[in-house]
């Protein structure tokens, strides 16, 4: 086979020595000398290398006939074969101490291996074993921030249940219930740019009050230029006065003391008069005095107003009683010292009999309260989603004792339907100690064992101030805003009108739950309060009481 001058298989192209110097066929040139005639395994090797040099060449022509991609592979598998015959000669060679040498050389190569392996996952091992240490520190930190975050949050609706819990004592303190009441007077805060004091501040010195914070001062000023000169603007007067919470006035009082070195109560007296004047000197006293001289009015005056002890002890709070009592001896006989029983003595000196019984019970302002642990455990947050929400319920069922009002309702039933005559005695204790929540559990438990509300029971087995005495104070349990809605339907039905008890309840109810005593006003008659005002009333004794209901 002719390839034109080149013939791999010829020694005039020998590949490359790797060990330098030139190859003649197959022998070495340079400094080794030709390794194969120094041992007879390599030279029979050599000649078996040879002779598959002759069967290759033997093989050219039939190469030719193959395809080219064919005749590559053919070569490149004889290159392999002859590569691996070499190697195998060239390890004949090899002495037993090269070979052993060899041999340890690769060992040691391998053992630098596995050290530099064992080295490499040491590292990994230290590296991992760092990452691990870093993620169990941030672990641990997530783990302590979330702990924080769960307390503050722990901690955060505590205060807000510590602050819910605080205002239901501080209404049952006001109003003797936990359901929402409203007031129709409510705290002024600001002036609005209609308020007729903003035009008059801006005339008087020229001070901007529109949307500027409430200031007594302004009200002084505004109520001093009411009252100077001839004659006395009385809207003006309704207008301040009406609109000012009891606490505010008594701001008022002060303020206008210190800047004209006047009693504002004095000057007004010489200003106004009639029922008008009543109205604007009871929104003047704190709820305390005023009853207390409301009760002092119905005992010491001529004849005894057994309504008006009837409605101040029947409906006030325990707490509002107490005040009642710690102001009364002033308020009665300030000219002469005197401690809290003289309330008590003035009821035995001017009643008698069960209602004198009933008064001074009811006068004590011991009616038993619910307490802060009980409170609290019927105060429950409201959930989302397992979650709480800020808001809170009240658990009503946890407020009273199931048991305890059974009880208590067998015994009433006990002493009133089931026996000849009535323990009036044990009546009182019934309907006079249990808190509110309490009384109405009791209240239910009656219906069921005798089919008829306690209402009935003492109408049937009570008479005279006693009974109403009892009746007054379960409806007030039940529902004062009711209660002070027929009151005041009583003041102003019929011939005449009975203004006393319509101010001092329009007063005292002003800024507690007046909304309410509307709304049931409104679905008794089918009218407004203020309209029935409005036809009942007149002059500026009407417009003082129509602004303090409203007319909404």
């Amino acid at each position: 086979m002719n390839f034109g001058g080149y013939n791999p298989y010829q020694s005039n192209y020998p590949p490359a020595n790797p060990y330098g110097g030139g190859y003649t066929s197959y022998g070495y040139g340079g400094g080794y000398g030709n390794p194969y005639q120094q041992n007879p395994a390599a030279q029979m090797q050599m000649q078996q290398m040879q002779q598959m040099q002759g069967m290759m060449g033997m093989m050219m022509p039939a190469m030719h006939t193959m395809p080219p991609s064919t005749q590559t592979v053919v070569i490149n598998n004889n290159v392999w074969n002859t590569n691996n015959a070499l190697m195998s000669a060239a390890a004949q060679t090899l002495d037993s101490g090269e070979m052993e040498e060899l041999v340890q050389q690769a060992e040691e190569e391998e053992e630098e291996e596995e050290e530099e392996e064992d080295e490499e996952l040491e590292e990994e091992i230290k590296v991992s074993r760092k990452k691990n240490k870093k993620k169990a520190k941030k672990q641990r930190k997530v783990e302590e921030l979330l702990a924080q975050k769960m307390q503050e949050d722990e901690d955060f609706m505590a205060r807000l249940k510590s602050n819910y819990v605080a205002n239901l004592k501080r209404h049952l303190d006001m109003d003797g219930t936990l359901e929402p009441t409203e007031g129709t007077v409510k705290g002024f805060t600001h002036y609005p740019e209609d308020d007729p004091m903003v035009v008059f501040m801006n005339e008087f010195d020229g001070t901007p009050l529109a949307g500027e914070r409430w200031d007594a001062e302004s009200d002084c000023i505004f109520l001093d230029k009411a009252m100077d000169g001839a004659g006395t603007n009385e809207d003006a007067i309704i207008h301040v006065i009406a609109n000012r919470t009891n606490a505010q006035r008594q701001k008022i009082k002060k303020k206008f003391k210190t800047a004209y070195g006047e009693d504002l109560i004095e000057r007004l007296d010489s200003e106004l008069s009639g029922d008008f004047l009543e109205t604007v000197m009871a929104l003047f006293v704190p709820p305390a005095h005023y009853d207390a001289w409301c009760i002092k009015e119905a005992i010491y005056g001529p004849g005894t107003d057994e309504s008006v002890l009837i409605e101040i002890f029947g409906t006030r709070t325990p707490k509002q009683i107490q005040e009642i009592r710690a102001v009364y001896g002033d308020v009665a006989s300030p000219n002469r010292k005197s401690g809290e029983t003289l309330i008590e003595q003035d009821i035995e000196d001017d009643t008698s009999g069960d209602f004198k019984r009933f008064l001074i019970s009811a006068c004590q302002g011991g009616r038993n309260e619910l307490d802060p642990e009980t409170l609290e455990e019927a105060v429950e947050p409201v959930l989302f989603e397992d979650k709480p929400t800020g808001q809170f319920i009240i658990n009503m069922e946890k407020l009273v004792n199931v048991a305890k009002a059974k009880r208590d309702a067998q015994k009433l039933f006990e002493v009133t339907e089931d026996q000849l005559g009535t323990d009036e005695e044990e009546m009182i204790r019934i309907f006079a100690l249990p808190e509110v929540y309490q009384s109405r559990a009791t209240y239910d438990e009656y219906v069921k064992l005798t089919q008829r509300d306690v209402e009935n029971t003492i109408d049937r087995e009570t008479s005279g101030n006693f009974g109403k005495g009892l009746l007054t104070m379960v409806m007030a349990l039940k529902c004062r805003p009711k209660y002070f809605a027929e009151r005041l339907v009583w003041c102003m039905k019929g011939l005449g009108t009975h203004d006393s008890d319509l101010i001092r309840v329009i007063v005292s109810r002003a800024e507690i739950d007046m909304v309410q005593i509307k709304e049931c006003f409104l679905e008794m008659t089918k009218q407004t309060l203020w309209n029935w005002i409005d036809q009942d009333c007149s002059g500026d004794y009407c417009k003082i009481l129509k602004a303090i209901v409203g007319q909404n």
